[in-house]
């Protein structure tokens, strides 16, 4: 009777008096819709919570915050009690009605579905209705009730262990699907990226059989299958994108089903310590970026790195400093691509200080084989939120960042000691030991790779003599960063047939990390000069056989560097994949320091111009009897027909220098002329120009 009586109290208030959002037909006997709008406020007053509904003489103002409260609060769930079975289980829902159309159909599906894992329900009855407060006619409400039979005990417990789980991710998997909605209608998207939503809705609608919710659908694809030619078809769609633009409300009739397997991710602790806003917030972010990136990726054709990158900004109750949260969608490009937490940490490293990831944070989705999405935290250390330009440096930069972090899982080579190459060298390096005084000779090779070492095999050739020591001797008395293994020692001759001439077969290994590069290749080059450190340290002087050149070139390659002033790691990074890109390779050592700098300062200053893919861009310069020519493009197209055509000026080798270096989608090819001939430069700009003449 109490309830009864507060019941009469509200509707006499008329605090919580609604109407129908949709206007009913013309012939309609309204008392039968007036008993079914009466049975839904006794619902929804089942519904609401207690501090919503026990208020006397509200004023206009706290009418408001009535309502405000609860616009906040929902989606809102009711169940009837639990009886002893056999007995019939009534599961309530209300939620907004704005951006979740077609929820009544996915609601069953998973009551259905979900609610009893294992167990296939049959919903016996169903009774819902779209409608607005009349005291608050701009919000427009959705509220519905389900009807399922409980047949016996195993069927209870299963309900009473699972039922608080399910509320909590449908909770979530509502607000995903509002909120990735709303990003469509109403964020500021461009006007690719909207048409791009709406057309590939437009698809999985206008190309299925059945019969689609919304009947302007339904009359559009009869018409659409009427059509004999794909060109017309193809062009309707583009269109209805292009008009729907202002109001694209429509994203996916099955977007409940997808934001469902997403939402599976994230459950256990991770939602247990995050508020359900939030998850649905990364949930349909998630969603968005990889219909998106689906789309683009269908309709491109050459093979680039994609990143979609949104940075949620979130706060713990048990926290007062402010959670950066990251979320990054991008394409893989190849099949033996990895990557993982690390990458990510790592190229935030190099952006922002003081920062700290938050344990348990992160979130990976495999599911994929064309794409990955990643999420994690990080807090800022000593301080309770993030600067401005710590954010606006990691939205700006982060995605170029990680387009070099990816790892390339690399298969390891079996390929067993070739002895008779062994023996070869051997007898090569014992032909240069002719005098008593010649210093130890040393061939040093590439033997293989473990996840954590890498591994070098050396040839050392030597005269032994009074107080030689032994080579495992000397490496146990150094003070070295590398294990020494010993594989064979054994004497190959005599010169002047008293001093021995000994031939040590070992193998030296060091820690890789160190000569990992920015892409997470191995800088072989780095790796084989700590190795000739390292036997410095244990034998003293020796000749490195087939070393010269590598040596040469890093020497060149340090004075390159040397000549900027701090460089950061990305830019020496660029630097590096310049230098080495320089043909022939002999030419990395000849010219001087001065040439390279400011060849790779004019190829620079092209990139960072914003390049076609239509045309090319060609910058020119004059430096001490040398031209500098460079071609630039946002397509690698003109490549191949520029060099076929430099090729046939036959120019000597040392006479022109060419270098190609790609970055952020830019390719550009380079030629350096040794030469004060104005003729020749005119030949070879001509050349260039021609090429590119024939591409675009």
């Amino acid at each position: 009777m109490t309830v009864y009586k507060l019941e009469k109290e509200i509707y006499k208030n008329d605090i919580f008096k609604i109407k129908p959002y949709f206007h009913l037909p013309s012939n309609y006997i309204p008392k039968n819709i007036d008993l079914f709008i009466e049975s839904i406020e006794s619902l929804l007053f089942e519904i609401l919570p207690k501090d919503f509904i026990e208020h006397k003489n509200l004023s206009k103002d706290d009418l408001k915050n009535i309502f405000l409260k609860l616009n906040q609060s929902i989606p809102l769930f009711y169940t009837s009690e639990f009886k002893n079975p056999p007995f019939c289980l009534s599961f309530s829902l209300l939620c907004s009605a704005d951006h979740t159309h077609g929820i009544g159909r996915f609601i069953g599906d998973l009551l259905s579905k979900w609610l009893m894992p294992g167990r296939s329900l049959a919903i016996n009855s169903h009774r819902s209705l779209m409608f607005s407060f009349i005291h608050n006619p701009n919000k427009n409400l959705y509220i519905s009730e389900y009807f399922i039979s409980v047949d016996d005990t195993k069927q209870l417990n299963l309900l009473k262990n699972n039922l608080s789980s399910f509320i909590e991710e449908l909770k979530i998997i509502l607000l995903s699907v509002y909120n990735a909605r709303q990003i469509v209608s109403t964020q500021k998207l461009s006007q690719k990226q909207k048409s791009i939503m709406i057309q590939e809705n437009l698809d999985s609608l206008l190309d299925k059989n059945q019969k689609a919710g919304n009947s302007a659908f339904d009359q559009m694809h009869n018409f659409m299958v009427k059509l004999s030619h794909e060109k017309k078809l193809s062009e309707i769609k583009e269109n209805l994108a292009y008009l729907m633009n202002k109001k694209p409300i429509n994203i996916d009739r099955d977007i409940f089903d997808s934001i469902h397997n997403v939402s599976l991710l994230f459950k256990g602790s991770f939602s247990d310590e995050r508020s359900p806003k939030h998850i649905s917030r990364i949930i349909s972010y998630q969603y968005l970026f990889k219909k998106s990136l689906k789309q683009v990726l269908s309709s491109i054709k050459t093979q680039k790195r994609h990143i979609y990158l949104k940075l949620l900004q979130t706060k713990y109750a048990n926290k007062e400093s402010t959670t950066l949260g990251i979320l990054i969608v991008m394409n893989l490009l190849h099949e033996n691509e990895h990557f993982e937490k690390g990458y990510i940490l790592d190229a935030l490293s190099g952006l922002i200080k003081d920062y700290v990831y938050v344990d348990g944070s992160y979130v990976i989705d495999y599911r994929d084989d064309k794409m990955l999405s990643f999420y994690l935290e990080i807090d800022k250390l000593n301080a309770k939120r993030f600067q401005k330009d710590e954010i606006n440096d990691i939205r700006d930069k982060l995605h170029l960042e990680l387009k070099y972090k990816m790892l390339n899982v690399v298969h390891p080579i079996f390929l067993p000691r070739n002895e008779e190459e062994v023996l070869r060298n051997i007898i090569v390096l014992s032909k240069q030991l002719k005098y008593v005084k010649d210093i130890p000779q040393v061939i040093i090779s590439y033997d293989k790779q473990t996840q954590k070492e890498i591994s070098f095999n050396i040839i050392l050739l030597r005269l032994i003599k009074k107080n030689t020591t032994s080579l495992k001797e000397a490496f146990s008395n150094s003070i070295i960063k590398s294990k020494y293994f010993e594989d064979e020692v054994k004497i190959v001759g005599k010169l002047k047939n008293k001093y021995p001439k000994e031939a040590n077969i070992f193998r030296l290994n060091i820690k890789k990390f160190p000569f990992l590069r920015r892409d997470y290749s191995l800088d072989l080059r780095k790796a084989r000069l700590f190795i000739v450190n390292e036997l410095k340290r244990s034998i003293k002087d020796f000749r490195d056989f087939n070393g010269g050149m590598i040596s040469k070139q890093c020497e060149s390659l340090d004075d390159l560097k040397a000549s900027f002033c701090k460089l950061k790691k990305h830019q020496e990074f660029y630097l590096e994949n310049f230098f080495y890109s320089l043909r022939p390779g002999i030419m990395q050592t000849i010219l001087d320091t001065s040439i390279l700098k400011n060849f790779y300062l004019l190829l620079m200053d092209l990139i960072s111009q914003s390049l076609s893919e239509k045309k090319c861009t060609i910058k020119t310069l004059n430096f001490k009897k040398h031209y500098f020519i460079i071609i630039g493009s946002s397509s690698s197209k003109f490549k191949e027909e520029v060099i076929y055509l430099v090729n046939k000026i036959k120019l000597s080798s040392f006479e022109l220098t060419s270098a190609s270096f790609n970055t952020n989608d830019v390719f550009t090819l380079g030629y350096i002329l040794q030469s004060e001939d104005e003729k020749k430069k005119k030949l070879l700009h001509d050349t260039i120009t021609e090429a590119i003449s024939h591409v675009f």
